[in-house]
């Protein structure tokens, strides 16, 4: 039980706006006493662990322009609709459900560090717990990047909305997590690149 809260803790907290943390979950190692030929026990020894992968850092050489990212943040008359889905190998599909939905602005801070986080500053998936490469580190991220930039909250079936959009590109970036069949912690973050203009609303279907 206490590892099942464990797991669901560290699931419901995994996207604070997205890709800060990795997931982690699952017990110590056990440790194993060996018996010796005249019948006794010699001191336990903790069983070997493998070597924790090491998070790569990143510098991003653009620096932020928090008035840029406003400018294009000011009221437009597009919409984007999306949802936000993963499938299981088992072929259960999960959705954000309930978690922070981000739209950034593309600038060339942002597009720098979407690459630098998912390879690609088109779209991406960054996978996270049990058995993932801990994602990037970007030693010199702006605290005022993701105080900028506006979230909605997906509902229950995974969709979500933008309206009153102004004319332009963004980054479309969300996260979710879940408990997989052995009680480890897992979870995606995605990100989609959108172009909007003329009064459109744009659909998008956002998977790993």
């Amino acid at each position: 039980m206490t590892h099942t809260r464990h797991a669901l803790a560290v699931a419901t907290t995994l996207v604070a706006l997205l890709l800060a943390a990795l997931l982690a979950g699952g017990c110590a190692p056990k440790r194993s006493i060996t018996g010796i030929p005249d019948g006794g026990t010699q001191e336990p020894r903790p069983a070997p662990q493998a070597e924790p992968q090491r998070a790569r850092t990143v510098t991003l050489s653009t620096p932020y322009d928090s008035k840029e990212a406003r400018r294009k943040l000011v009221p437009g008359r597009n919409t984007v609709r999306g949802t936000a889905t993963a499938r299981l190998p088992g072929g259960e599909v999960k959705t954000c459900a309930g978690k922070p939905v981000t739209l950034v602005p593309v600038t060339a801070y942002s597009s720098e560090r979407m690459f630098a986080l998912y390879g690609s500053d088109d779209k991406g998936t960054l996978r996270l717990g049990q058995g993932a490469a801990p994602p990037p580190v970007i030693t010199n991220d702006d605290p005022q990047y993701l105080a900028d930039h506006p979230q909605t909250v997906c509902t229950d079936s995974g969709a979500f909305v933008f309206k009153d959009i102004a004319d332009g590109q963004f980054f479309i970036v969300t996260g979710f997590a879940w408990q997989a069949a052995d009680g480890k912690p897992q979870g995606v973050g995605l990100m989609q690149r959108v172009s909007v203009s003329g009064g459109q609303t744009r659909k998008i279907e956002m998977k790993p």
